[in-house]
C-alpha cells in the first residue's frame, strides 16, 4: 500500500465516524419514541401551537341581576315599619327590648276586666283594639313618596366556549352560520371539515396548547367563539397554512366583540 492511501485512510474515517453516530442516535430515538418524525424537516408535517388570551370583560350579561334594587322594593312603604340593625344577636335582642318597653309605655294596653258570671256585659277593653290609625295630614302640606329611580345594572362578564378547527378549505365556513357549527360542526362544514376541539375560557383567562403536528390533508385552521350577540361580534377568523415542514405558534385573542388569529413572530 502506498504511503498517501495509508495517511488517507484515518482521514475517512474521521469524516465519517460522525455521520454514522449522528445516524445510530436517531435511529435510538425513533426506536425510544415512534411518535418522532423521520426524514428531513420539511418532510415534516407542520406542527402547530396555540397562545389564547381572554379578554376580561368578556360575554358581558345585560341580564345581570341588581340585589340592591331588588333588596329596596322587598319591603312596600306602610306606616307601621320598623327597621332594626345590629352587628350581633345580642344588640339586636336588646334594641328589640327597648323598642317594646316604648310601645308599652306609649300604648298602653287595658286587659279584660274580670267579671262575675252572672255578668253578661262585654269586658272593657283597650281602646287602641276598636280605634284605628289617628290622621295627621296637614292640607297645607303635600307629602310624597320619594321617586323611584332605576339604576342600570353593570355588566358581568361571563365565560366563552371557543372551537378550533381544521380544514381543507375554508368556504364553507365563511358562508354558514354560528348556530349550525354550534349544534354539528362536522354536518355543517361537510368534507371540507377534519377536526375540531373546544375549549371553554373564563374571563381573563391565558391558555397555551402545545405543539402538535396537524393532519396531513388540513390547510387551513379557524378559530370561532360563542358570543352572546353574534350578529354584532365577529365570531370566526381563518388562517391558511402550510402542511409540512412548519413550527407555527398562532396568537389567539378574544376581545369583546371580535376573536383575532395571527401567527407570531
Amino acid at each position: 500500500m502506498k504511503p498517501h492511501s495509508l495517511l488517507l485512510a484515518p482521514l475517512l474515517l474521521a469524516l465519517v465516524a460522525p455521520t454514522g453516530c449522528t445516524s445510530l442516535s436517531r435511529m435510538s430515538q425513533v426506536a425510544m419514541d415512534h411518535s418522532l418524525p423521520i426524514g428531513p424537516p420539511k418532510d415534516h408535517p407542520t406542527e402547530v401551537a396555540f397562545s389564547i388570551n381572554a379578554s376580561p370583560t368578556l360575554n358581558g350579561n345585560p341580564n345581570s341581576l341588581d340585589v340592591a334594587a331588588d333588596q329596596d322594593r322587598a319591603l312596600a312603604p306602610s306606616p307601621y315599619a320598623v327597621t332594626l340593625s345590629a352587628g350581633d344577636p345580642y344588640a339586636l335582642t336588646e334594641k328589640i327590648g327597648v323598642l317594646f318597653e316604648y310601645l308599652q309605655a306609649q300604648f298602653p294596653a287595658m286587659s279584660p276586666v274580670e267579671l262575675d258570671e252572672g255578668d253578661e256585659s262585654d269586658p272593657a277593653r283597650s281602646p287602641l283594639e276598636e280605634s284605628g290609625p289617628g290622621s295627621y295630614d296637614d292640607p297645607q302640606v303635600a307629602l310624597t313618596l320619594p321617586r323611584t329611580t332605576s339604576v342600570a345594572s353593570a355588566l358581568v362578564a361571563t365565560p366563552i366556549a371557543i372551537t378550533i378547527l381544521q380544514l381543507r378549505d375554508d368556504s364553507l365556513l365563511r358562508n354558514t352560520v354560528y348556530q349550525l357549527l354550534e349544534q354539528d360542526p362536522a354536518k355543517a362544514l361537510r368534507s371540507t371539515y377534519i377536526r375540531s376541539d373546544d375549549y371553554l375560557l373564563r374571563p381573563g383567562q391565558f391558555k397555551y396548547i402545545p405543539f402538535e403536528p396537524i393532519h396531513a390533508e388540513t390547510r387551513f385552521v379557524a378559530v370561532i367563539a360563542d358570543y352572546r350577540g353574534h350578529e354584532n361580534a365577529s365570531w370566526r377568523q381563518v388562517l391558511r397554512i402550510p402542511p409540512r415542514g412548519r413550527q407555527i405558534m398562532l396568537s389567539v385573542l378574544v376581545n369583546d366583540t371580535h376573536i383575532m388569529l395571527k401567527e407570531e413572530d
